[in-house]
């Protein structure tokens, strides 16, 4: 069994080390950090500080292996059986899940890394790379099929591969670096849309069906196509 941070009594310098890449905003959305996290591996550290970290290293096939156990037991129960997924799901992700649908099927990498505010609703086919945190507000609607993805890679091949260390599942290294998104209150985001690595997205906000959202977004705002401009304000009268 994992050990969890929570246990291991290092949560104080712990917030120290990933409060540097977050500003007062997003410090006070991660709150509830601790029971967010999964191991106190060096190479697991690296990653949720949002450091380059080697993504073949064993600890993230150990996590996402308890990922995948707890996804096949959830998916043994009937979509609409409620009181028999809501324990599970718990197991699965963080947050107020018992107020929120997550429609299947859908994949996570880690799922604890996921965090959901009340009365989110996210249809069917979403994927949660979550090797940083994603964080729901409240009143979230998501469409289908889409993408939330927190991993990036550097550009040059040299920096993105590299030989294999000690212990490692693959022949390489694949070098990772990946940053937290964060989906504010009374979001709506269409479906097949894809948010990459470091996005917020504002309050209110709207994400059009298919786009590819590459930097922040501001709140109350429509934004659509790939990668994704501003279109509108929501507050702007209907166009004819």
């Amino acid at each position: 069994m994992l050990d969890l941070l929570a246990s291991s009594g290092n949560l104080a310098g712990w917030r120290q080390v990933t409060w540097g890449i977050w500003g007062q905003e997003e410090r006070a959305m991660y709150d509830h950090l601790p029971e967010m996290l999964m191991s106190d591996d060096p190479a697991y550290r690296a990653m949720i500080a949002g450091e380059p970290h080697n993504a073949s290293a064993p600890i993230f096939d150990k996590l996402r292996e308890l990922s995948e156990g707890r996804r096949r037991a959830l998916a043994a129960f009937p979509e609409f059986d409620i009181d028999a997924r809501a324990p599970l799901l718990r197991a699965l992700f963080s947050g107020e899940i018992d107020k929120s649908i997550i429609v299947p099927p859908f994949y996570c990498e880690y799922g604890r890394h996921v965090r959901f505010g009340t009365n989110v609703f996210i249809n069917t086919g979403a994927t949660f790379l979550d090797g940083a945190f994603i964080t729901f507000g409240d009143w979230v609607a998501v469409g289908p099929n889409v993408q939330f993805i927190t991993a990036n890679h550097p550009a040059r091949p040299e920096d993105r591969i590299r030989p294999p260390a000690p212990g490692d599942t693959l022949p390489f290294q694949i070098m990772t670096l990946a940053l937290p998104i964060t989906i504010a209150d009374n979001v709506w985001i269409g479906a097949g849309a894809i948010i990459l690595p470091g996005v917020t997205i504002g309050e209110g906000a709207v994400v059009g069906a298919g786009a590819v959202v590459t930097r922040s977004v501001a709140a109350r705002s429509v934004v659509v196509g790939n990668p994704a401009r501003h279109l509108r304000s929501v507050d702007d009268p209907p166009r004819p």
